[in-house]
């Protein structure tokens, strides 16, 4: 099945946003009580990271599921603008971590930030992938 004609449908769309949602909340909860077992004694309060994160979990949700419509249709505007707006949502948990944590060992934080550099490389490579099939079509 074609993904991309199978995506033009309206009904099929809304189906891909809801499923998305459900999965983003999930892994923010899953990622909550990491940042609960690793950075909360470093002053990263995790039920503060929780109401970030699931603030911004449907929109965030929204833009990525948006964005991937767009590349589908070859709006290339239209997905720059959500992947802008998914860019900003995306790191702003993070930022939430680098501004309150205090003191960690340096292991750690080197970590974190290993984690978000790879995150970030296989959505960009993602991202890339997509432009490419779907510039090809």
């Amino acid at each position: 099945m074609d993904l991309s004609i199978w995506l033009k449908s309206e009904k099929h769309r809304h189906l891909v946003q809801r499923w998305w949602i459900l999965l983003v909340f999930l892994w923010d909860v899953a990622k909550t009580f990491v940042i609960d077992k690793t950075f909360a004694t470093y002053g990263v309060n995790p039920y503060v990271y929780l109401a970030i994160v699931t603030s911004i979990a449907v929109p965030y949700a929204l833009t990525t599921a948006r964005m991937l419509f767009a590349f589908v249709e070859n709006n290339w505007r239209k997905a720059i603008l959500y992947g802008f707006a998914a860019v900003t949502l995306h790191f702003l948990p993070d930022v939430y971590i680098l501004k309150t944590v205090h003191h960690p060992p340096q292991t750690l934080l080197d970590g974190f930030l290993i984690v978000l550099v790879l995150f970030t490389l296989f959505a960009i490579r993602g991202i890339y992938i997509q432009v490419r099939f779907h510039r090809k079509s």
